[in-house]
């Protein structure tokens, strides 16, 4: 059973197709039936003085909750109820403000496409949100067609690796089984001093090496005192491709990541790893916020 539930969740809508697919993928999350998900459109500021505009967004709003409720409703009688919103202002401020008024458990994007940046994947609205949002957030690459199975965290050795791996938790149904975990190590200088390979290290490769698993060995201990079982693998290289590739390894349905935040402007509150693995990976995305950020709403 999840350490936490999911009480509250924000789905921004532009009625595309992908805004649809993640509304289908909320309402697939191991909901209660005390549950909310909050549908929301956002409008231009100037747009909410057009009373036709705003009755027709609000229709689109009521079909899509339509669409949503038809299948939901035949596999259970009971499920999360839907709120619709119509808001009015600059999208992503609305969203991020909208998401502390509820206080969303997570903010659930569809993607639109694929490409070198977010922008590309989710939309330029919707990588601000995941940028500057204190608020976990799930981003949806592929149909929903049941409950995530096989999620893979990639595993962080502080105090927020409890944080991710219970928000995983809440989201996926992975069963009796512990879930998979991944974390990539770092040996320095490896242009300076001969590393050998993963299989075959040198002393010097070694040493990072025992120490990148006695850090991981103390974590899972720590998740373990706490009833938590994770699996976890070590391997060496650059976190992004060292996650991807066990996420293809396991079959992944779901890659859990955290992020401390950066500063600056193309990481706001995202780290480098967390948007590159976001960039390119072929599966849905979770993103943690391992504490709560303050950004101040324009």
């Amino acid at each position: 059973m999840p350490s936490r539930s999911l009480k509250s969740i924000l789905v921004p809508t532009d009625f595309s197709a992908g805004s649809l697919q993640a509304a289908r993928r909320a309402m697939r999350l191991p909901l209660s039936a005390r549950s909310r998900v909050h549908l929301v459109h956002v409008l231009p500021r100037e747009a909410m003085r057009d009373v036709r505009l705003q009755a027709e967004s609000a229709s689109r709003l009521a079909r899509e909750v339509a669409r949503l409720k038809g299948p939901s409703r035949s596999r259970a009688r009971s499920g999360p109820a839907i709120r619709t919103h119509l808001l009015g202002g600059q999208p992503h401020v609305e969203l991020i403000r909208y998401a502390r008024e509820i206080d969303a458990d997570l903010v659930v994007l569809g993607s639109k496409g694929a490409g070198a940046r977010m922008g590309n994947i989710v939309g330029t609205t919707a990588a601000r949100v995941v940028r500057m949002s204190e608020r976990p957030v799930l981003i949806v690459r592929r149909p929903p067609r049941g409950a995530y199975r096989r999620p893979l965290i990639a595993l962080p050795l502080d105090p927020s690796a409890r944080h991710l791996v219970e928000l995983t938790q809440a989201v996926a149904t992975p069963g009796r089984r512990p879930m998979a975990a991944i974390r990539a190590y770092h040996v320095p200088f490896t242009g300076f001093s001969d590393a050998g390979t993963e299989s075959e290290p040198t002393e010097y490769h070694l040493a990072f090496r025992k120490e990148a698993e006695a850090a991981l060995t103390s974590e899972l201990d720590s998740l373990r005192k706490r009833g938590i079982r994770v699996e976890a693998n070590l391997r060496w290289g650059d976190p992004t491709s060292v996650i991807l590739a066990e996420a293809r390894r396991t079959r992944a349905d779901l890659i859990a990541v955290g992020t401390h935040g950066r500063s600056g402007l193309a990481h706001i509150l995202i780290g480098s790893v967390a948007e590159s693995v976001v960039t390119n990976a072929s599966t849905d995305v979770l993103i943690a916020r391992p504490v709560r950020f303050t950004f101040e709403l324009p």
